[in-house]
């Protein structure tokens, strides 16, 4: 397979549910940038749950609406960002909207405390 490209949705391979970490094949995007970490053979994602939390959880969580990308309502769980082997991507589920990808990048940066 390619390099996962940035901003989009894939079904991954999680392999089995350890503690906290998600498992199973699911949703997850594509968070890492191209250029130099390209090079490397794993990708930074965000996988993605159909447990919704209840109200607002953000930073946490980002709402994802029914329809995007073929999916049902689903949260991207920010706070479970992996580093995954490139060899273990599936299928290529389309690029997250723009409003969505803005969404996600203040989430990352209010959870890492990176704002100025």
């Amino acid at each position: 397979m390619a390099v996962p490209e940035r901003w989009h949705l894939y079904v991954v391979d999680l392999g089995r549910r350890v503690g906290t970490r998600p498992g199973k094949h699911r949703p997850c995007l594509a968070i890492q940038p191209p250029g130099p970490a390209a090079r490397v053979r794993s990708t930074v994602i965000v996988p993605l749950t159909t447990r919704l939390a209840a109200g607002s959880a953000f930073p946490l969580r980002v709402r994802i609406p029914d329809g995007t990308c073929g999916l049902r309502t689903s949260d991207i769980m920010i706070d479970q960002i992996l580093a995954w082997d490139n060899s273990r991507f599936g299928t290529d589920l389309g690029q997250l909207p723009e409003g969505l990808q803005l969404a996600v990048q203040d989430a990352l940066i209010e959870f890492f405390d990176l704002a100025a």
